[in-house]
C-alpha cells in the first residue's frame, strides 16, 4: 500500500482554469451547492488583485470515481477517462466556482443539477478603467457608462478575447488592461492535494474542515457513499423523520440516525467507523432502523409519556433503545424492565455530555446483552443527581434533569392540587408552557420575601398544575392555598402524587428551605424506588 501523501504547490489561475474545463476537477456530493452573492465574489477578484491571499484549495485525488459528483457551478464538463484519477474539492469550493464561473466562456449550466447551481449572473462583471473598480452587468450597462472604458471578464484570460477587447478599449486604457491580465495570469492560489486515503480518511478531513464557521455534516458525506439510482440517503431520513413527526419525533439529528444505523449493522457509532459502512448495507437494512426508530418512540411514549422528542433527556438514548428494538420485536417483561432501569439512570446524569461515541457504544452492547437474557451489567448503571443538584438545578427546560424529572414526575400520576383529578400530563407535556407548571412556593411571594431568582426556579419548587388551577393558586402564600385550596379530604394523596412532602408544619411556617431539603430527598427516594421496583 503505498503511504499517503500532502502535496502543496501552488498554482496560477489559469491552470486551475485548464484544469476544471478538462475535468480534472469534480464536486462530491457531499459537498454543499454554492451560495456566495455577487459581492463576495467580486471581494475575492478584488483580492487578486491586490494580491492578497484568498486560502487555499483542498483537493481529494483518487482514483475512486464516486456516483455522484457535480461540475464546478454547475457547467456542463467533460468526465475524464476511469482509468485516470479525479480531483475532489473538499474545500475551496466557492473561491474555486468564482474564479472558474467569472473567467470561462460557460454561459449555460447543467439542469440535471439545477438545485445546486448558482445563478450565472453574478459572474458577469466588468472592471471600470476610470474608477478602477469592479461592477456588476447591470451597472455595466448604464446608459452614462462609456463602453470603450469597461473590460469584460468573461474569457479575458483567454488570448485572443484578451488582445479582442483591446481593440474596442480605450487607448488611454490599454495599458491598465495589460497590468490586469497579467495580474489575474500571473497570481497563484495554494492548492493541496491529498493522494492515497481512503474514504474513511478523507471522511474524518472533511468533518474537520470548517466552511465559513460551521463544522460540515456527517451525512453529507454519508450521502455520497449510499447513492444509488434508487436510493437516496438524504431523503430516506427525511422520510424517516416525517413519519415519525407525526409522534413528535420529527427533529432528530440527522447524526444521531447516522449512529443508530451504524449501531444496527456494526454495533458502532464512532464516526471513523460510520464512514466505513458498505452502503448496499445501509440500503438493505435502513427499513429495519425505520421499524427500531417507530418502536422506541412508541416505547417512550407508552412507558414514560414522552410525546416528543424535545421532552428526551439525552437525544442519545435512541440509539441504545433503536438497538434494543431492532434485536427483539417482542421482548419479555424482565427485558423491559432492565430497559426502563437504564433508561430513568442515564436520564438523569450527565453520561453523554463531552465525548459520546464511547458511551453509546457501551449502550448497544448492553442492549445487545439484555436481548440475550444477561443482565448481569444493568446495575453498573447509575444516576448522577443528589439533593443538592436538584435544588441547585434552575427550571429549563433545556437542562436534562428538568427533562427527566418531568417524565419523573408524569410517571408519578400526579393530581390536580386543586380539583384532586388526575393531571392530563400529556397535554402539560406535550409543549413546554410555563402555564402548565407552577411554582409550589408562588414566585411571587418569594420575590417579596428576598429569595434569589435562581432559587426560586429550582427545579425542586415545581410541580405539573393546569391553568386553571394555577390562577387560582396564583400569589397565594403555601401558608394559605394548602390549607384553603387544596382538598381537605384527599389531601394526602394529592401531595403524594406529586412527590410533595407531607410536613404540614412545612407550609404552614412557609418555611422555603425546609421544603426544597425534603422534596428534593422525596425526589431521590421516588427515583430509587422506580428503578428498583
Amino acid at each position: 500500500m503505498r503511504a499517503s501523501e500532502i502535496t502543496p504547490v501552488a498554482q496560477k489561475i489559469d491552470r486551475l482554469i485548464k484544469r476544471v474545463e478538462d475535468g480534472d476537477i469534480k464536486i462530491p456530493a457531499f459537498q454543499r451547492g454554492f451560495v456566495w452573492k455577487q459581492d463576495q465574489v467580486m471581494e475575492l477578484l478584488d483580492s487578486i488583485l491586490a494580491d492578497y491571499p484568498i486560502g487555499s484549495i483542498l483537493l481529494w485525488n483518487s482514483s475512486e470515481i464516486l456516483e455522484a459528483t457535480r461540475n464546478i457551478a454547475g457547467f456542463p464538463l467533460p468526465d475524464r477517462d476511469p482509468t485516470y484519477p479525479v480531483n475532489y474539492v473538499l474545500d475551496g469550493q466557492q473561491r474555486l466556482s468564482s474564479i472558474y464561473a467569472v473567467f470561462s466562456g460557460h454561459t449555460y449550466q447543467d439542469n440535471k443539477t439545477a438545485e445546486y447551481n448558482p445563478d450565472t449572473k453574478i459572474f458577469n462583471i466588468y472592471y471600470d478603467c476610470v474608477n478602477q473598480i469592479f461592477m456588476t452587468e447591470e451597472d455595466a450597462s448604464g446608459p452614462n457608462m462609456d463602453k470603450a472604458c469597461i473590460i469584460c471578464l468573461r474569457n479575458f484570460l483567454y488570448t485572443t478575447v484578451f488582445l479582442d477587447q483591446l481593440q474596442t478599449l480605450n487607448k488611454d486604457y490599454h495599458q491598465l488592461a495589460k497590468d490586469l491580465y497579467s495580474k489575474f495570469v500571473n497570481y497563484e492560489v495554494p492548492v493541496v492535494t491529498i493522494r492515497n486515503r481512503n474514504k474513511e480518511e478523507v471522511g474524518i478531513i472533511f468533518e474537520r474542515i470548517n466552511n465559513t464557521g460551521t463544522k460540515l455534516n456527517m451525512l453529507d458525506l454519508m450521502v455520497a457513499w449510499t447513492w444509488s439510482a434508487d436510493f437516496h440517503l438524504k431523503k430516506a431520513i427525511a422520510d424517516l423523520l416525517t413519519n415519525l413527526d407525526e409522534k413528535g419525533f420529527g427533529d432528530i439529528p440527522s447524526k444521531i440516525v447516522l449512529q443508530s444505523i451504524s449501531g444496527i449493522i456494526q454495533n458502532t457509532t464512532k464516526t471513523k467507523e460510520i464512514l466505513k459502512l458498505d452502503p448496499h448495507m445501509v440500503r438493505e437494512r435502513f427499513e429495519e432502523l425505520t421499524s427500531a426508530f417507530q418502536k422506541a418512540v412508541d416505547f417512550l411514549f407508552t412507558e414514560f409519556n414522552c410525546a416528543n422528542v424535545e421532552l428526551l433527556p439525552h437525544v442519545q438514548q435512541l440509539v441504545g433503545l433503536s438497538k434494543f428494538f431492532n434485536l427483539l420485536s417482542s421482548p419479555s417483561s424482565a427485558q423491559i424492565d432492565c430497559v426502563k432501569q437504564w433508561f430513568w439512570n442515564t436520564s438523569f446524569s450527565r453520561r453523554y455530555s463531552g465525548q459520546t461515541d464511547d458511551k453509546m457504544n457501551i449502550d448497544i452492547k448492553l442492549m445487545t446483552e439484555i436481548a440475550d437474557n444477561n443482565f448481569s451489567r444493568v446495575g453498573s448503571y447509575s444516576y448522577e443527581v443528589d439533593v443538592k443538584t436538584l435544588q441547585d438545578t434552575t427550571f429549563s427546560k433545556g437542562h436534562p434533569y428538568v427533562r427527566a424529572f418531568l417524565l419523573l414526575m408524569s410517571d408519578n400520576t400526579p393530581l390536580d392540587l386543586v380539583k384532586g383529578t388526575k393531571v392530563d400530563t400529556g397535554s402539560a407535556l406535550s409543549q413546554f408552557n410555563r402555564k402548565e407548571y407552577h411554582h409550589v412556593f408562588p414566585k411571587a411571594f418569594l420575590t417579596d420575601k428576598g429569595v434569589p431568582s435562581d432559587k426560586i426556579n429550582s427545579l425542586a419548587n415545581f410541580c405539573l398544575l393546569p391553568s386553571d388551577s394555577n390562577k387560582k393558586v396564583s400569589k397565594k402564600k403555601p401558608s394559605n392555598y394548602f390549607f384553603e385550596i387544596i382538598p381537605n379530604d384527599k389531601y394526602s394523596i394529592i401531595l403524594k402524587s406529586n412527590i410533595l412532602p407531607l410536613n404540614k408544619d412545612i407550609y404552614r411556617n412557609d418555611d422555603y428551605d425546609k421544603f426544597l431539603d425534603e422534596r428534593s430527598m422525596l425526589l431521590i427516594q421516588k427515583l430509587d424506588e422506580i428503578i428498583n421496583s
